[in-house]
């Protein structure tokens, strides 16, 4: 929850500012720089939620780990994809697929390198051993 929590403010301040960059623009299409602009500071939207959330879960997860925190980053994504494929957005199996696994990826990443950093601020450094 805490990475849909951090995600969707960083998400709706992002598209804010990309949808004043493109108002202001005169083109009826947005060039190839803006586009990658969009989908770059999405993903880096994504991946700041994923790393705060796999913070939490290292830092205050009890016996909860990097493990831990990176399956929570990746149920994120496939429940944001899933979310998003119910939209109806057009990009084909290949696509959907491929953005399965690039979702998946960076929010499993993100919230490892999260939960790696939650475990040495812990004040014992490591969670409780598992029995």
């Amino acid at each position: 929850m805490a990475v849909f929590l951090i995600w969707l403010p960083l998400a709706g301040l992002v598209n804010t500012l990309l949808r004043r960059m493109l108002e202001r623009m005169d083109d009826a299409g947005a060039p190839p720089s803006v586009r990658l602009a969009m989908v770059g500071l999405n993903v880096v939207a994504f991946a700041l939620a994923g790393a705060a959330g796999g913070y939490l879960v290292g830092r205050f997860g009890g016996r909860a780990g990097r493990r831990e925190a990176a399956a929570s980053g990746a149920v994120v994504a496939a429940i944001s994809w899933a979310i998003a494929l119910a939209e109806g957005a057009p990009a084909g199996a290949l696509g959907w697929a491929l953005l399965l696994v690039v979702m998946v990826s960076i929010g499993s990443a993100a919230s490892y390198a999260g939960g790696a950093a939650g475990l040495r601020g812990r004040p014992g450094g490591a969670p409780p051993p598992r029995r």
